[in-house]
């Protein structure tokens, strides 16, 4: 037998780094009672990251539910992000408390790969709890996929104002936000071709626009100020790369963006945050040659010491996944195969465990600090070679939990086809 599997099963079997937990996905008492250890890590920390191995694995989906609601009804953290548009997920936590039909909310303000029924879960949940209890969770979301909801957001905010300069500038920001949204949405269709030089020309006018609005509204008594900051910073994100002060400006990257909003949203003194994106995103370091990740890194920066983030992974069953190049709010989603793990990967040494459920201390488990492959897999079918980079798993996760076998995430209305690679 493998030695590091050895040494990972000794671990298990002793029940000192890691701990069993229950592969019913439907047993959420005996959930609680098994990551207590994990829990009692996690509860004195102001920011966790909750992670996914993929985009669309109804598991991971569940289980980050279940440590959500253990971490709001009993360690207090009254935030909620999500990797999804910052304003349109502040849109739907406002709708969601009066709303009847959350499904056709979740199809209007969540990216696709949020529109199944293991978030709808928490989704319902969290309404219910903040009815009946004082201290109300916030939904959030800290992406700047789209700009447009951005200046929705603001216009909504602000539709009482009678001052023509600050009407005159939020219609302004309408048609480089708009341009920007269409070329993004644009490239999921076969044969266009968007016309960046005028996109550039109009994103540049649209960061300064929004930098001229933000300091505007700064010096004046509105209300909803907080928030109208955070969504004129988002639009400044999206623009960014089109605006050269910014793009020349090292260490501005789409990860920093959601670490600052992370600070801008809950930064305050008594404040805690559950973060759901991408194993990426969340790690505390980059991969890929640092060309993707390390949101986890930057709020590392800001709150030393502050910071706990669960990895997760699997290794055969299937996935959620859409073929088109940019995920949207209707990417059409398929449930494909997972491929075998890569020989000698993290994964395949993971997947030789008997236990078909478990978590584990990266920091105990890798002592020696060993590097291999591990599976990133994104929102498209591929969990092939080319989503393996090499990594200390140390580096990246506080603690990781790995399920044998998993399923894609179920979607709203429909089952999904399964697509064989």
């Amino acid at each position: 037998m493998h030695k590091t599997l050895t040494f990972l099963l000794l671990l298990l079997a002793h029940n000192i780094f890691a701990q069993e937990m229950q592969a019913d996905t439907r047993n959420y008492k005996a959930f609680r009672q098994s990551v207590s250890p994990l829990i009692s890590q996690m509860g004195n920390k102001k920011f966790v990251g909750l992670g996914e191995g993929t985009h669309g694995t109804a598991e991971f989906y569940r289980f980050r539910y279940w440590i959500t609601r253990i971490l709001v009804e009993e360690k207090g953290f009254t935030h909620i992000a999500f990797e999804n548009d910052l304003s349109d997920t502040w849109l739907l936590e406002q709708e969601l408390r009066n709303s009847t039909s959350p499904d056709t909310l979740m199809r209007k303000y969540l990216l696709s790969i949020w529109q199944n029924e293991e978030t709808r879960e928490l989704l319902m949940w969290t309404r219910e709890y903040n009815r009946t209890h004082k201290r109300k969770v916030r939904i959030e979301g800290l992406d700047y996929v789209m700009l447009k909801p951005d200046v929705m957001l603001l216009k909504r905010l602000l539709g009482n104002i009678t001052d023509t300069g600050i009407r005159k500038s939020l219609n302004d920001l309408e048609l480089p936000a708009a341009l920007q949204d269409e070329a993004w949405e644009g490239m999921n269709r076969k044969g266009y071709k968007p016309d960046f030089a005028l996109l550039s020309q109009s994103s540049h006018r649209g960061y300064l626009l929004a930098d001229t609005l933000d300091k505007r509204l700064a010096g004046m008594n509105i209300p909803e100020k907080a928030i109208c900051h955070t969504a004129l910073e988002n639009i400044k994100q999206g623009f960014g790369p089109f605006y050269s002060a910014v793009s020349q400006t090292a260490g501005i990257s789409r990860d920093s963006s959601m670490a600052y909003n992370a600070f801008l949203l809950a930064g305050a003194p008594g404040e805690k945050m559950i973060i759901w994106a991408h194993n990426a995103h969340l790690a505390k370091k980059g991969i890929f040659n640092n060309e993707v990740g390390g949101t986890g890194g930057h709020l590392l920066k800001m709150f030393p010491g502050n910071y706990f983030v669960l990895g997760t992974g699997t290794a055969t069953g299937t996935f959620a996944a859409t073929t088109e190049a940019r995920d949207t709010y209707t990417n059409p989603m398929s449930a494909y195969s997972l491929q075998q793990p890569k020989e000698n990967s993290w994964d395949s040494i993971l997947n030789n465990s008997a236990l078909p459920a478990y978590y584990f201390f990266p920091a105990e488990y890798n002592r020696k600090r060993e590097e291999r492959p591990l599976r990133f897999i994104g929102y498209n079918p591929d969990s092939g070679p080319k989503t393996y980079d090499m990594t200390n798993m140390t580096n990246l996760f506080d603690a990781f939990l790995f399920i044998k076998e998993t399923h894609a995430a179920t979607p709203l209305t429909k089952p999904l086809s399964v697509n064989k690679q």
